[in-house]
Formats: structure tokens, sequence, C-alpha cells
């Protein structure tokens, strides 16, 4: 189980290496006026285009280290709104702010999200993310009590900050959809792709969590290779990635994405496609996308069932993926 870090200098040298993270893809530092509990004040914010985000980080000596986030590039002139907050304690164990770092059996550090976010909205808190964040949980050994919590990032990682930025705005979507009144009906051309219906709802094994942070990013990552390709995706809570023949008006394919190595993951997401694709009226096709050493060891078995097999691999912050060319897309 993770354990939540409370010791002052411990939070105060993970605080360093988290605020690093961002700096190789800071472009440039805007002047705002930032708004924060219904004020606002002078800052200058750090914009990070391949990121989609923008930053501002500011030590509140002895009470907490406050990093303010937001979407979309700021402009100069009225008051830019915070999209979400990633807070860590100045010392021990603070409840009340939303940020913590955590430790596993194994010494690797994340960052964790308590839920508390806020923003001055009606319906906008804790019971929202809660009751809508996907992505991924976990139990943490929180003093004296066990909290579950949402686990934004592998502080390590070289795609942490990306995964930080994904966390951003799946915050940004949920605020938006709880503002705006829910859709009885939908026709099938206003299916869409959301980051926010990416990821797990249930907590995960220990053992897990690291690659589980990267679930997220390669879920993008191919649907933005997808979308290239002029091919119509779209999800929802079943299914965190499909795509639409939109001249059928069906969905012609399901994708199943792994991000660790146990056989039992692999075996889960298989029963898993073959179910969705057998119950469904229009017999979609199955795709299970696997670390490409998995690929390799598997595809010969899983194409004897009819599953096509996609590879993925990481160069540097970028998703490779092998074998989506020998897909069929209608």
């Amino acid at each position: 189980m993770l354990k939540v870090i409370a010791e002052q200098r411990t939070i105060k040298k993970h605080t360093g290496q988290f605020n690093k993270k961002f700096k190789p893809f800071i472009d440039e530092e805007i002047k705002v006026k930032l708004g924060h509990q219904g004020a606002s004040f002078p800052a200058k914010v750090s914009w990070l285009s391949s990121l989609g985000i923008w930053k501002f980080s500011r030590a509140v000596k002895e009470v907490r280290y406050w990093n303010a986030f937001g979407v979309a590039k700021p402009g100069t002139s009225g008051v830019l709104s915070i999209a979400s907050e990633i807070n860590f304690p100045w010392d021990q164990i603070d409840r009340k702010t939303g940020g913590a770092f955590a430790q596993d059996s194994w010494d690797n550090i994340f960052v964790v999200h308590r839920g508390k976010i806020g923003g001055g909205r009606k319906g906008v808190g804790k019971s929202l993310f809660e009751q809508n964040y996907r992505g991924v949980w976990s139990f943490m050994e929180d003093g004296d009590s066990i909290s579950q919590v949402a686990v934004i990032g592998n502080l390590a990682s070289n795609r942490f900050a990306l995964q930080v930025a994904q966390f951003v705005k799946k915050i940004e979507i949920m605020k938006l959809s709880a503002a705006e009144s829910t859709q009885t009906e939908m026709d099938f051309s206003e299916i869409t792709f959301r980051e926010d219906l990416i990821g797990s709802e249930r907590p995960l094994p220990e053992d897990e969590i690291i690659s589980a942070c990267d679930h997220d990013l390669i879920v993008s990552e191919l649907a933005i290779l997808l979308k290239q390709q002029k091919i119509k995706i779209g999800n929802d809570t079943e299914s965190e990635l499909f795509a639409v023949n939109p001249s059928e008006n069906r969905i012609s394919h399901i994708f199943e994405i792994v991000t660790d190595t146990k056989e039992k993951s692999i075996l889960a997401a298989t029963g898993k496609l073959l179910l969705q694709t057998s119950v469904a009226a229009v017999n979609p096709l199955p795709v299970l996308v696997l670390p490409e050493d998995e690929k390799n060891h598997y595809e010969p078995e899983l194409r004897r069932i009819n599953i096509s097999v996609v590879g993925f691999y990481w160069h540097e912050e970028k998703a490779v993926f092998s074998g989506i060319e020998k897909i069929k897309f209608e």
C-alpha cells in the first residue's frame, strides 16, 4: 500500500523535483491577473505549449506549496481562472490540502490527489471528483487512517509532466461537465472521444501503479494517431476507445489497452474484448494494445481467436505504435 510522506525536508525535496519536471516544457512567462478564491493578483505564469497547460507555483511559508494550473494559453487581459491545483502541505499530513507525495514498497514516489478540487462552482467539489474521476486510484496509508486517492503520476518518470497535464485537463472537463445540463439523448453523429472517460474507477494493486500511470497517455496517443488517419473515434463509460464506421452508423473496432506485462492483466483484457464484441449487435472487431515485447509473445495466439494486436513502446515522451497499419478500417 502507498504511504503518505509527512516529513518536512522530504516534502520540500520532492516539491523541488516536481517543479523541475516542467522546466524543459516552458515556452514563455506571461504576466496575468490570476484569480483565486474570489480575488485576483498580478502573477507571472509559465506557458507550456506542448502540454497545453499553464502553471504557477508559489511557496506559502509554513503553510503549503501552491501549484495552480490551467488549460489553453493565457491572455494578457482579464482575470485568469484556475482549472486545478496540486498543492502540497508544508509539513506533516494536511488532509485539507489536495495534493500529497506518497511512497510505495519499492521506494517509488508518486504525486497523489485527495479530490479537493473546489473552484467556486455549484456542484464542484470532492463528491464530484470521487464519483466521476477516472484515472489511477489507490489506497494510501494516511497517518492513522486509510485514504483512497487518485495517483496523478510517477515523479521519477520521464513522462511525469505529461501525466500531470492529462490530470489537469480531466479536471477541467469534469468541472465544465458539472456546469452543463446532462443530455438524455445523443445522436450518433455526436459521439466524441473524451479524455475524462479514460482510466479506472477502482483502486489498483500497488505493483500495478507505475504502469497504470502511463495507461491514459497511451490511450490518448493512440486516439490522436487514429484521428490523424481520418478515422472517426469515440469512447464511453464501457469502452475507453472505439472506432466508428460513419457510413453504416456503427462501431467498427473496440480497443482494449494494457500497459503492464502481467499475464493475468492481458488475459483479463482479452476476455473483456471477447465479451464486448460478442454481445454487440454489429460485431465490432476487437483490438488489443500491448507493450511491444508482449505483442510479439501473444500475437500468434490472439490472432487465432480473431483479435488484432497493436504494440507500443516509448521514444522519449512519445508513444510509438506498431501493427496499426495491418488493421483495416472502413
